[in-house]
């Protein structure tokens, strides 16, 4: 450790974690180590980079310097690395001001693999010898032939044109650009696809040239692991070579907006769009800087307090004086602290009045004082939020924390402990702190900008047409000589795309044997016990004090025509009033008491008959022990004395809602179609649909827009359904936590089974038949997310575990190259369940036609596959965790509920393991056939740009509008 300055050392009781920051000496390597007992061992490099210009050279090199390196010479080790290690995190991430390189593995030898690739990947990339890496990262002229179309791709350009389908994302940067113009965040960071193509091969590469270097690097290491040997690797291999360097990597700030600034923007809407009234209002603020812990502490409290909580006076105030149908809060992640409200499908033309109610109900908080019971209960949601820690991915989660203060030259250690803050602001709640804050902060303080945007008209296909159009002139005046030497580079590009890595070079990349993987899965401690005549199920997990509880209630009696309502109901109840609570009231005694209270629907399927499946509700909470009580008592409010006539109420949540649900359409469009192809071929993919899909959408649509023809029977369906859903039949009670704690509970859970009725329900029958919809649905979008698949089972092909290994051969080879690597898409797979459903997936995708042929070009895959043994050997390995993926301690309480409920054991997934570990060529060869019948059968699903949908208009029986 001689190489090192320890700097500052301690232990650190939110991270569980003995906590040691140091200084590399020769270089000035920044490196942060977080020793505990976590088996999950993770390492992560990243380097402050601030974006000159909105060009995306951040982006396109943190996406480059993966694509081959010094020591590892495939064209790509990424992709190696993701169909051949046993990862439990492998990523890369541009933010507004810092490129980061996280991995995390169980297994010691693989950990070491990970980060030797990834040192190497970023300290020495193949970009300054290999130009195409950029050209197919980051942005390139394509012409196959020369009486084609000049065009531009790229998967970083795609996945920018992605970005910048969504209004959200639109009005965000245009809130951030205009508080921080002519700075480092003035600009975006991953790239304006109107900029990418402005981007030199020779400024790419100066600019990795100029801030990867260690002496602008933040290096962490998290588990159980040695450090010091883990130290004395990073410098014998990599620091060692390297001098300290002056890096400027100063982040540009403006100067402080002494004036509010106003803003207009426009996004772009199809006529369907814009008939409703979706223009968006904001108003943001700078608070300060990361430099000072409280007030980053207080700019996240505002949010929650003021916007997200469901009685956040600034909401109510909104949907109150109804100016939006949705209102949330916008953060940002970066050296400045901004905060802004966002109102979305909005009339801009209240802009005044939006401002109006904003001031008063600023200025009446400050003058009033807020509700204690609310600022009692955010400060709670806020603690068991930082004593979960992150979840999973907790040791990922870490990293990024400590850098919101370490990336600003402050100790990582400040951005991990929080206790303190907490004490602070507990004990400052009545001396008027908050308020006081608020009225500097927000009332007083004129760094701000006023933002209103409205939609135009297919402006996304306008600027598609100027843009055809451009390039056309470009080309017409290019010279036969230019055309050709373009022609010549996309072609040489395809080549070296197709072309196979060598065994040479693929001898590079480092695997582990099948001798170091454990052909046993991972058995989580459940204790089977009962209360009465119910199951209760104890998982137990060390959860620093949480107690993770789901009441699972059968509700299989529950027609497909009362679906939706249900469904809907299940997001209404704990949203809306009780007999004994307003929902401001019943928001702030859930949080009081508990980390959360839901009700969600879900679909079990039993794990050797796909026909068999149970409808379930599950009503889930996080506590601690001691509040377990007060938290049944709180659902018990909730289920038996909602008031479901609460018209106002709903209509405020049921536009909430349907904007959501159209949120996360575009973000993750590749789950959303595959859902949709599901429900064409399966019974239970078409009951979800019905209770969180597709289906589920458009009754939520319907209702909004008919909502006052419709709400009568809407009332009276959910109180109908309501009455009857709450009972006690087949109930299964699971818990994670400590079993101590866990049995401890058994009386508040014995008076709540006793408060429910038996009611001999008898399950409900779902018709269902196949039907070969072949929709195209588009909305305002540059790109499409492609689905195609069948039910394999139904062709004869029975789930086994090599088709586990077959899919990741599909995923991060065939269909990576083909879809991503070629296609310029920003991902392409597939999805091969237990239940033998199959479904392909394109993600941001620029290609409709193309990528549907190389779906229906898999099964020939499958059937002529050929490679190597180690080949076959590391896509082997690459698939275990398919059978044993990392946990949270939340996650296998509901694991172990799910194993319960549908009958898969242990010994069925170590089964399935062994099939994956025997894998053979000549068996997945035979699979062919079956993904060339699945393809045949034609069930085809894609959502996205109305342009590219309408161009493959032959591949659909029906071209609509999403709305």
């Amino acid at each position: 450790m001689n190489k090192y300055k320890l700097i500052e050392e301690k232990y650190i009781d939110e991270v569980a974690s003995k906590c040691k920051v140091y200084t590399h000496i020769k270089t000035g390597a920044r490196v942060l180590t977080l020793e505990n007992n976590d088996d999950n061992k993770a390492f992560g490099i990243g380097f402050r980079t601030p974006p000159v210009r909105g060009n995306g050279v951040c982006h396109i090199v943190e996406h480059c310097v993966l694509s081959g390196s010094r020591k590892f010479k495939t064209k790509e080790p990424f992709m190696d690395l993701i169909k051949s290690s046993l990862q439990t995190f492998l990523n890369a991430m541009t933010f507004p001001d810092k490129t980061i390189y996280p991995v995390s593995s169980r297994n010691e030898k693989d950990f070491y693999n990970l980060m030797d690739v990834y040192l190497d990947a970023v300290f020495h990339p193949a970009i300054y010898e290999e130009e195409k890496i950029f050209l197919q990262e980051g942005w390139h002229y394509e012409l196959k032939d020369k009486d084609d179309d000049l065009k531009y791709n790229g998967v970083v350009y795609n996945e920018m044109k992605g970005v910048y389908s969504s209004s959200e994302n639109i009005v965000s940067d245009a809130m951030v650009f205009a508080l921080h113009e002519d700075s480092s965040y003035g600009v975006d960071s991953g790239g304006d696809p109107k900029l990418i193509p402005s981007l030199s091969y020779q400024e790419f590469k100066d600019y990795h040239k100029k801030y990867y270097h260690p002496s602008n690097s933040y290096i962490y290491l998290y588990g159980n692991q040695n450090m010091e040997e883990a130290l004395d690797f990073i410098d014998k291999n990599y620091l060692q070579d390297f001098d300290k360097a002056e890096i400027n990597s100063e982040i540009i700030l403006n100067d402080e907006i002494k004036e509010t600034k106003d803003v207009e923007i426009t996004f772009s809407a199809s006529k369907e769009e814009m008939k409703d009234k979706i223009d968006y209002l904001s108003k943001g603020w700078t608070l300060g800087y990361a430099d000072s812990k409280m007030d980053v502490f207080m700019r996240d409290f505002l949010a929650e307090l003021l916007i997200e909580a469901q009685g956040g006076p600034l909401r109510k105030a909104i949907l109150d004086a109804g100016l939006a149908e949705d209102v949330y809060s916008e953060t940002s992640s970066s050296l400045t602290l901004d905060l802004s409200i966002v109102l979305k499908n909005t009339d801009a033309d209240k802009k005044d009045e939006f401002l109006k109610v904003l001031k008063d109900t600023l200025e009446k908080l400050v003058e009033e004082g807020i509700d204690k019971d609310l600022l009692e209960a955010t400060l709670n949601k806020f603690e068991f939020i930082f004593r979960e820690g992150g979840g999973t991915q907790k040791a990922i989660i870490y990293y990024i924390r400590a850098l919101n203060s370490w990336l600003y030259d402050q100790s990582p250690l400040d951005a991990l402990y929080y206790n303190d803050v907490l004490e602070v602001v507990k004990k400052k709640l009545d001396d008027g702190f908050v308020e006081n804050y608020i009225k500097e902060k927000l009332i007083d303080n004129e760094y701000s900008v006023n933002l209103l945007a409205r939609p135009e008209l297919n402006k996304n296909d306008k600027e598609e047409e100027v843009l055809r159009k451009e390039l056309e002139d470009l080309k017409s005046k290019m010279s036969e000589e230019e055309i050709d030497e373009i022609v010549k580079k996309s072609r040489d590009l395809e080549d070296y795309q197709n072309a196979e890595d060598s065994k040479e070079n693929k001898d590079t990349i480092p695997s582990l044997d099948l001798s170091d993987i454990d052909e046993k899965v991972t058995r989580y401690p459940v204790e089977e016990d009962k209360i009465g005549d119910v199951i209760y199920l104890k998982s137990n997990q060390e959860t620093n004090g949480i107690v993770y509880t789901s009441l699972s209630h059968d509700i299989s009696f529950i027609e497909k025509e009362e679906m939706e309502t249900m469904s809907l109901l299940l997001s209404l109840i704990g949203l809306i009033d009780t007999e004994n609570y307003t929902y401001e009231e019943l928001n702030n005694e859930i949080y009081k008491a508990t980390g959360g209270i839901s009700f969600n629907p879900a679909v079990y399927v039993d794990a050797k008959d796909k026909e068999k499946y149970v409808l379930r509700m599950n009503i889930k909470m996080k506590s601690t022990a001691d509040k377990f009580g007060r938290g049944l008592e709180i659902i018990d409010e909730i289920m038996k004395r909602s008031i479901l006539d609460s018209k106002k109420r709903v209509r405020e949540l049921l536009n909430i809602l349907k904007s959501r649900i159209e949120s996360t359409m575009l973000q993750n469009g590749h789950q959303f179609i595959i859902s949709i192809l599901k429900s064409y071929y399966s019974r239970v993919a078409d009951i979800q649909s019905h209770v969180g899909g597709l289906n589920y959408y458009k009754f939520m649509r319907d209702f909004v827009e008919n909502f006052e023809d419709e709400w009568e029977d809407f009332e009276k369906e959910a109180e109908k359904i309501y009455e009857k859903l709450f009972v006690r039949d087949n109930l299964i009670i699971s818990t994670a936590g400590n079993l101590a704690d866990l049995d401890r509970l058994k009386p508040e859970l014995e008076k709540y089974i006793k408060s429910l009725e038996v009611k001999n329900i008898k399950p409900a029958t779902y018709e269902f038949k196949r039907e070969n919809k072949n929709e195209g649905l588009y909305t305002t979008s540059n790109v499409v997310y492609v689905s195609k698949g069948y039910d394999l089972e139904d062709l004869g092909l029975k789930y086994r575990g090599d088709l586990t290994v077959l899919a990741n051969i599909l995923n991060s080879s065939f269909l990576h190259n083909e879809i991503r690597a070629k296609g310029g898409a920003y991902g392409g797979g597939i999805s091969i369940g237990r239940s033998g459903d199959m479904a392909t997936y394109s993600y941001r995708d620029p290609n409709l036609k193309n990528t549907v042929k190389v779906y229906d070009s898999i099964g020939n895959f499958v059937e002529n596959l050929k490679m190597e043994d180690e080949d076959l050997k590391n896509f082997i390995i690459g698939s275990m965790n398919s059978f044993d993926p990392l946990l949270s301690p939340e996650q296998i309480g509901d694991i172990n509920l799910s194993r319960f409920i549908t009958g898969l054991t242990i010994e069925d997934l170590e089964k399935s393991k062994k099939e994956a570990l025997e894998t053979n060529l000549e068996r997945l060869n035979t699979y062919g056939k079956f993904f060339d019948e699945a393809m045949k059968k034609n069930y085809l699903a894609a959502f996205g740009s109305e342009s590219i949908i309408r161009d493959g208009a032959d591949l659909f029986k029906e071209i609509k509008s999403i709305k």
